[in-house]
């Protein structure tokens, strides 16, 4: 199998946007307060409507090469430019996923292991994945997203009665206000992780049902968001919730069924461990096909970008406090870098192509 298909999109769209609203989402409520589950809908709309404008391009001119659509837009030099910056911003987004990893687990499990520990059984195991090519990351892929989505459909079952709903009342007391909107934009820089796969679109062989694909995994995703932030926001209420790194950990503690059915945490362990290592292999695949298309290959290059991956993750999650402020130039980051940029990229190809054609005829 040497090209993905369109069914494939789901599990690939999942495995990059899902986990990290989910993992830490108090970056975007502390800003919301208990209406962020509406920022979170309003910032599912905008990634609809740009997931859509973005796909119409590269279907309507027939090209979903990112390599050709930046450098056709901006030139050869200035395109290259900015796709190294759509690099530097994959770099990153391996370094979010090793660090959240390490720390989440030295934090809420085993305190006494350092953070290199976990390091270790990360990203070896992800270098003999990505190693292995395309068939074995989306065979791992697929594998997790099913067991990720049974778990957290559980999870939510078994932690419905720790939930209370008044906590989210008055709806939308104050309006729309400025802190409401920050919670837009910052909720909206968890999404832009859509943008991981634009470096992969070359690789699906039907192309034809790839927006229609697309379009209903996202209506998938954003329902998820949408319930997994309501989820905390009812658990805990605002005041509990907002000093809390990993809610969803916590969240699963409560857990207990007729005095012995306990220990949730072992299901959202499996979704935190295995969804950071989905998106983590996916993010790298598209990093290596991204190089490849600027003609950047090396048989080390797999080994030489986790070395950095593991050595960066390792400093930045030394610390809890400051791997946060790390989180939060991140997402700032990959909304210039996943968002703003392509999406003006896109659409100075498409009028750039438009008048091309129309000069042939």
């Amino acid at each position: 199998m040497n090209k993905f298909n369109s069914s494939h999109i789901f599990f690939i769209l999942s495995g990059v946007t899902i986990i990290s609203m989910k993992t830490y989402p108090t970056i975007y409520t502390t800003i919301g307060g208990r209406d962020s589950w509406i920022s979170v809908i309003c910032s599912g709309i905008l990634l609809f409507a740009f997931a859509y404008i973005i796909i119409s391009i590269c279907k309507t001119n027939n090209n979903f090469n990112i390599h050709d659509i930046y450098c056709t837009a901006l030139g050869k030099s200035l395109g290259t430019f900015f796709l190294c910056l759509f690099i530097l911003s994959l770099f990153l987004t391996l370094v979010e996923c090793a660090s959240i990893e390490s720390n989440s687990m030295h934090v809420n499990i085993l305190f006494n292991a350092p953070p290199w520990f976990f390091l270790i059984f990360f990203i070896i195991p992800a270098i003999y994945t990505v190693s292995r090519g395309k068939n074995a990351i989306l065979i791992v892929c697929i594998v997790g997203i099913v067991f990720v989505t049974l778990s957290g459909i559980n999870l939510a079952i078994l932690t419905q009665k720790y939930k209370h709903f008044s906590y989210l009342l008055p709806i939308m007391n104050n309006g729309i206000t400025f802190n409401f909107v920050a919670s837009v934009i910052k909720s909206f820089s968890y999404f832009a992780n859509f943008s991981i796969i634009l470096p992969m679109l070359t690789e699906f062989s039907n192309k034809n049902s790839l927006r229609k694909c697309i379009g209903w995994t996202l209506i998938f995703i954003i329902q998820m968001e949408v319930v997994s932030t309501i989820g905390v926001l009812t658990t805990f209420g605002m005041s509990r919730l907002n000093p809390i790194y990993y809610p969803k950990l916590v969240q699963t503690q409560l857990i207990n069924y007729f005095g012995f059915l306990e220990s949730g945490e072992l299901y959202v362990l499996l979704q935190m461990l295995g969804g950071w290592y989905i998106k983590y292999i996916l993010t790298f695949l598209s990093l290596i096909l991204l190089l490849a298309k600027l003609n950047f290959k090396h048989k080390l290059t797999i080994v030489i970008i986790s070395i950095l991956v593991g050595i960066s993750s390792y400093f930045c999650s030394l610390n809890t406090f400051l791997m946060f402020k790390f989180l939060n130039i991140y997402l700032g980051i990959i909304l210039v870098n996943y968002i703003l940029i392509p999406f003006i990229v896109f659409i100075i190809y498409h009028f750039k192509n438009m008048k091309v054609l129309e000069n042939k005829k």
